[in-house]
């Protein structure tokens, strides 16, 4: 009896994929540069040093149909932009004039998704980038799980079946080992079956979008959504009459404790001080002050 082919293994990547090499409609450069803005949010990310930046990531898309066939390619791509700085203990800000493009290499990540007909059946296949560029400006502020998720979640909602096709992990710019355990363990974390090779090298796939990661750490980074918008809007138009309130209570404890008046009234007095201190603490540690 003749010896059976060895069944595939669960993390490799199904028979029916599309080569690694995909019959791609467009070039990446051709599809970024076609790619228009299709909606903004904005993210508050905090600084190693203390600081708050507020953010904003833009969704680009683009898509190219085949004129012979039935390929069509899509491209998903997020940019993260920095809009204003500030420091929460004296509400001193200042402002970036970067601009949001999809010609900047740095804290962006795209999809490229191809999808054709094979024997009656649509099938699809992704591949991550942009290739050579996926690269942090900062480092180590949890930019691009941030990313990742908003792209995943993204793409997932389209083509959740799509397969991720084997990308080079010598994309990313690691001169060091430390830098690329960070980088493997960042695939890793994402979902992404990943293949290190001596040398620095390796590969990184999925088998489809959908089971990879769409969460981030929002410790590092928070959404900046419509409620806590408002509710910045509101608070920096009441934040002089704070101020006033606390020079207000300061000057009535100092006259207090001249008089040398009871404990209670001091008490009642300092505990007004510290309640209007942590709401102009909380104010100033949700809005972004761009202006």
């Amino acid at each position: 009896m003749p010896d059976l082919p060895p069944a595939p293994s669960p993390l490799e990547l199904p028979a029916d994929a599309p080569p690694s090499s995909a019959p791609w409609v467009s070039t990446q450069t051709d599809m970024e540069t076609a790619a228009r803005p299709q909606r903004t949010r904005l993210f508050r990310v905090r600084m190693k040093t203390g600081h708050v930046r507020v953010a904003g990531v833009t969704y680009f898309q683009a898509t190219q149909a085949s004129a012979t066939d039935s390929r069509v390619e899509h491209l998903y791509r997020v940019q993260l932009s920095w809009l204003a700085e500030f420091d929460p203990r004296d509400g001193k800000s200042q402002r970036f004039a970067e601009r949001t493009s999809t010609g900047r290499a740095t804290n962006a990540l795209q999809f490229r998704v191809l999808e054709m007909s094979t024997d009656g059946r649509r099938v699809s296949a992704a591949r991550l980038g942009p290739k050579g560029q996926i690269l942090a400006e900062p480092a180590g502020m949890g930019i691009m799980s941030l990313l990742r998720a908003l792209l995943v979640e993204w793409v997932a909602g389209l083509h959740p079946e799509a397969t991720v096709l084997t990308g080079s992990l010598y994309q990313v710019d690691v001169p060091g080992d430390k830098e690329m355990e960070l980088r493997d363990a960042f695939f890793a974390r994402s979902g992404f079956t990943v293949r290190p090779t001596s040398g620095g090298g390796g590969s990184f796939f999925a088998r489809s979008v959908r089971e990879l990661k769409s969460t981030w750490n929002t410790d590092k980074a928070q959404e900046l959504t419509a409620p806590l918008l408002a509710e910045a809007v509101s608070a920096q138009m009441e934040t002089p009459l704070l101020r006033q309130q606390i020079a207000a209570l300061q000057d009535q404890l100092g006259t207090a404790i001249k008089e040398k008046r009871a404990t209670e009234v001091l008490s009642r007095i300092w505990l007004a001080i510290t309640v209007l201190a942590v709401i102009f603490g909380l104010v100033f540690g949700i809005q972004p002050r761009l202006g």
